[in-house]
């Protein structure tokens, strides 16, 4: 369960940089 959480966790991450990159 610990890696399907990492992959999430990373996934989500990475949204959250794409998306608030355009805004900085």
């Amino acid at each position: 369960a610990f890696m399907e959480a990492l992959t999430i966790y990373g996934l989500v991450v990475a949204l959250a940089l794409l998306f608030a990159n355009p805004f900085v």
